[in-house]
């Protein structure tokens, strides 16, 4: 069963639209506290996203929590001579990006949600084609400002089913554009979102063969590639361009697996394979030797196979990996994978990009490494290069990345989110400066951190981090070096470098006893202090020896407790695929009738049956009786939105919100929709009656 903590301040959420955004509360609310996360959702006034972005407003001083500016493009391109509104529309868009640009500089980052064109049935050319300019330079440009992303909520729209995205009648009622199904599926992808922004992603897909990756078992029968198999396939080279890494966990023998992927039906082939091990064993103990093949813990491993019991060996043996059964009918395979959260991903840098080609590399070098005669000759056979320079804006979600998944050699396992980085950089005397390396077999990619400040006495590391696939190259006592030198340059006199004791840090407490006498088995915290002039280092004591943890919520929050994940990601992904599921999962969660609430008169049957269900879907009560009091159960105008929006789609008649005000019970509202309704029918026979007979 694998578990993961959440952070806490993923529950400041800060929310600013160009419209009415505030229906998204539940549903999100909903999603978050699925996710384990106590949700403080704070919304910005009625149309105010650029003042909030700019100084002193709510998103831009949320640093550290999530912000969510929320957007329908077509409110900025107005009604009018279109070439003035055009040129209006690119401004607003140009000032936009701006505002964002200053947030995103300042350390506030987050995701702008870009709701769905009107979709007008009798579209105006000109006006489809800048709303469409817009969202694309939206979306570009977003990808290049610090911390921020897009959040395409047209294409979540058709991936949940929802047939209408706009309600004319709630936007004449109330200012709100959007359909409840609308508003919903904005929830679930920011869920979604915040998420994949907040969780470390997944390195390793490690999968089973038979009746996973095709249907039958090689080698007993004929295999087939069917279309829901191909597009698994086609999926995971999806997944193997974003970064991770493809092996193979199955009990085979291994030529005839490998005879499958020669065929032409396989999109997926042998060489887009990291590593595999085919044979008879336990899948948990193939597991783990592909952990240690590879380098990498099982902590991020995706198991995924067909059969359950395999799925709970694995579960129970390995419990750090996330072990995933694929459903039983073929057919549900795509879908299910598309609402399978953990292939979420926010952003990709260019080394996951290149991940599949540097594990090629290692190979390669250790193929090397075995036929060098000493450790000497093999380093000097690599030719290895390094690279020091200062970190530029681009950097920051790789160096992010690095301080969440580099555990060896880290000395502190201090956290750092792009939005933290930046704020930190903006702060006097703190630089961050990056090491790239590569060699004759390719390029390794930025593998090293140094996060320091020119204090007054020294130079204070924050950050001193180096993947592994670059220990024992030569480049950790390279950025030794650098951090003396620089140290000089800034006229200080010593280079002082924390290190918080982990349960997996031990290379680099290792390294560190080559500068430092430290005390053997040390579990305490401490500095080692190097003379930046040269000779021997000091051990002293950490003024701040909290545990590791503490170090790395410094950064990013307070933690929550664990959850089980595979449960809730194969529940979402199972059963929670339309807006209609996930409505019918959040009116299960619904408040019993308070006692203090007086005597409980039950609705007869028929209109005011149907009307007081509706009443109890949206304010979460029940049961709900006729001569309950609206404002008595906490309804508000958003809510009676909700209620008037479904009276009208079951009765066919339209109310405002003064008509609910002023009739606040069911037996009221019930009342009320039969006298309109027997208004109509009255008018339809009288005009039936006044009718010529045709004969």
């Amino acid at each position: 069963m694998s578990q993961t903590q959440h952070n806490h301040n993923a529950g400041i959420v800060r929310i600013a639209a160009n419209f009415t955004i505030e229906p998204i509360a539940e549903p999100l609310t909903f999603w978050l506290e699925r996710l384990g996360i106590s949700a403080d959702i704070g919304f910005a006034p009625y149309n105010q996203v650029f003042q909030q972005l700019l100084e002193g407003g709510m998103l831009r001083e949320n640093r550290g929590g999530i912000n969510l500016a929320a957007l329908d493009l077509d409110a900025w391109l107005v009604e009018g001579p279109f070439a003035k509104a055009s040129e209006q529309f690119k401004e607003t868009i140009a000032e936009f990006l701006g505002v964002l640009r200053g947030a995103g500089a300042y350390g506030a980052g987050g995701a702008v949600l870009l709701f769905p064109p009107c979709g007008d049935p009798e579209p105006s050319p000109e006006r489809e084609t800048a709303l469409a300019e817009a969202r694309s330079e939206v979306v570009a440009k977003c990808a290049a400002i610090s911390g921020w992303s897009t959040v395409d909520l047209a294409r979540m729209a058709a991936l949940y089913k929802v047939s209408e995205t706009r309600d004319p009648f709630t936007d004449e009622l109330g200012n709100i554009p959007f359909t409840e199904d609308m508003y919903v599926t904005a929830a679930t992808a920011t869920a979604r979102w915040i998420r994949a922004s907040r969780t470390k992603p997944r390195k390793v897909i490690v999968l089973d063969c038979d009746n996973t990756l095709w249907q039958g078992i090689c080698g007993e029968g004929p295999v087939k590639v069917t279309d829901p198999f191909r597009k698994f396939q086609e999926f995971l080279l999806q997944q193997r361009e974003a970064g991770v890494l493809l092996t193979i966990a199955s009990k085979n023998n291994e030529s005839d697996v490998l005879t499958v992927f020669e065929t032409q039906d396989c999109p997926l082939k042998i060489e887009h394979l990291t590593s595999w091990q085919i044979n008879w064993q336990p899948k948990s103990d193939n597991l783990r030797t592909l952990s240690e093949e590879l380098g990498l813990s099982l902590n991020s491993f995706i198991f995924l196979d067909d059969n359950p019991l395999e799925i709970l060996e694995v579960r129970n043996s390995c419990p750090e990996v996330l072990a995933i059964t694929l459903p039983p009918e073929a057919g549900a395979i795509p879908a299910f994978l598309e609402h399978m959260w953990a292939f979420d991903r926010n952003t990709v840098t260019d080394e996951d990009k290149r991940r599949a080609s540097m594990y090629e590399a290692e190979k390669q070098r250790a193929d090397l490494g075995r036929r060098a005669l000493t450790p000497e000759e093999f380093l000097a056979s690599l030719h290895i290069e390094i690279q020091v320079e200062p970190a530029s804006e681009a950097d920051f979600s790789r160096i992010s990345q690095l301080t969440q998944r580099t555990t060896q050699f880290n000395m502190t396992g201090a956290i750092h989110s792009v939005q933290s980085l930046t704020a930190k950089l903006a702060l006097p005397g703190n630089e961050c400066w990056t090491i790239r390396v590569r060699d004759i077999f390719g390029d390794y990619g930025l593998v090293g951190v140094v996060l320091l400040e020119a204090a007054e006495e020294a130079l204070r590391i924050d950050t001193f981090l180096l993947s592994c696939r670059a220990l024992g190259r030569g480049v950790e006592d390279r950025m030794i070096a650098d951090l003396k030198r620089w140290a000089l340059e800034r006229g200080l006199d010593r280079v002082v470098i924390p290190f918080v004791p982990t349960a997996r840090n031990k290379p680099a407490l290792e390294f560190l006893t080559r500068f430092c006498e430290i005390p053997a088995a040390t579990t305490e915290a401490f500095e080692c202090v190097l003379s930046a002039s040269g000779g021997s280092g000091e051990w002293r004591k950490s003024e701040n020896s909290a545990p590791a943890a503490t170090v790395a919520a410094s950064s990013a929050g307070s933690e929550l407790p664990v959850i089980d994940e595979d449960q809730m990601l194969m529940e979402i992904a199972n059963h929670l695929q339309s807006t209609e599921a996930i409505l019918a999962a959040m009116r299960t969660q619904v408040r019993r009738r308070p006692v203090e609430a007086g005597e409980f008169v039950p609705p007869r049957k028929g209109l005011e049956e149907t009307l007081a269900r509706i009443w109890s879907e949206c304010l979460a009560v029940e049961p709900i009786g006729v001569r309950d009091n609206f404002f008595d159960f906490g309804g508000q105008s958003l809510i009676a939105t909700r209620i008037l929006t479904r009276a009208r789609a079951e009765f066919g008649v339209e109310m405002g919100l003064t008509h609910l005000f002023e009739r606040p019970t069911v037996r009221e509202m019930a009342a009320y929709i039969e006298t309109v309704r027997a208004a109509k029918l009255e008018g339809l026979v009288a005009s039936t009656a006044d009718s010529p007979t045709i004969h």
